[in-house]
């Protein structure tokens, strides 16, 4: 039951209704005991700002938040955390003693997603990276701290995926010899993909489903293909990546939500996270729901 004590929590995003943390952190309020509720708030990108501004004079005790605002939230904010600032993404926002502060917590639900791989590793391996947003830019810092060996970043555009390669530079977590930036298209795509281990779509979109991967080409060096969308379980691109290597290991994002998921409810709650609540939370609710990395 709710009441006056509630705290309220949830998540902008445009669409949200898909999200699976509702799910999750509900669950682990509740096997905690807690008296918080997390909803979804379909926010569209117009909306924003007085969505955010609103954070506080209603009283929530916290958001996540996913596409399209990540970036464009943190003008409303008032303070980052290290993570955030360093990322210029935000996906958690904790409301405490009316001022708003912003975290990332995208890279480590993704090292986690990383751990979850072995015995495969991305470590010394040439990565291909699909997209060059919030989500992206979070997928090559883990790789990164992974001790990738390089990190192809193949994009619809080029500015932001230098911007990404510059980050990555600047800050030294991989120099510029150890990434770079392509086109990402039919003509210049295989030429990328031919001797990489890994492929990862950190897209908004499937880019199956908007043609910017050429079909019937095999890539037989291709150990792993991962999704941080994590429905359908097996997306377009990873049946793609299945038929471009029979061997290939197809892995969605339901272990990076789960990651970032942990960490939100600590952020939230001052608390340690139950994980395998929120983990058979997002088994249960997962089939036949169409999501992305939130």
């Amino acid at each position: 039951m709710f009441d006056g004590q509630t705290k309220i929590t949830g998540i902008f995003g445009d669409p949200v209704a898909h999200s699976l943390s509702p799910a999750m952190q509900n669950a682990a309020f509740k096997s905690k005991g807690l008296n918080y509720v997390y909803l979804p708030f379909p926010v569209r990108r117009e909306h924003l700002p007085e969505a955010a501004r609103a954070l506080i004079p209603l009283g929530l005790a916290g958001i996540n938040v996913t596409s399209p605002h990540k970036e464009t939230i943190i003008p409303f904010l008032h303070e980052l955390s290290s993570e955030a600032e360093f990322m210029g993404a935000v996906n958690t926002v904790a409301a405490r003693d009316g001022r708003l502060k912003g975290f990332n917590t995208d890279v480590v639900g993704f090292l986690y997603l990383l751990q979850n791989l072995a015995p495969l590793s991305v470590k010394g391996e040439k990565v291909c990276l699909l997209g060059a947003g919030g989500a992206a830019r979070a997928v090559s810092v883990a790789l990164a701290r992974s001790k990738v060996g390089h990190v192809a970043i193949c994009c619809r555009t080029m500015e932001k995926g230098g911007a990404i390669r510059e980050m990555l530079s600047k800050n030294g977590l991989l120099s510029l010899k150890e990434t770079s930036v392509w086109l990402l298209n039919g003509d210049t795509f295989p030429e990328v993909l031919g001797d990489s281990a890994f492929i990862i779509n950190a897209l908004s979109v499937d880019p199956v489903e908007k043609g910017l991967l050429p079909a019937n080409k095999r890539y037989d060096g291709l150990k792993a293909a991962i999704d941080v969308r994590y429905t359908p379980p097996e997306t377009p691109f990873l049946k793609w990546a299945s038929s471009a290597n029979k061997g290939c290991r197809t892995v969605n994002g339901l272990d990076m939500l789960l990651g970032q998921g942990t960490a939100t409810f600590e952020i939230f709650t001052g608390l340690k996270a139950p994980f395998q609540v929120m983990k058979e939370a997002l088994q249960k609710q997962l089939a036949g729901k169409p999501g992305e990395n939130e």
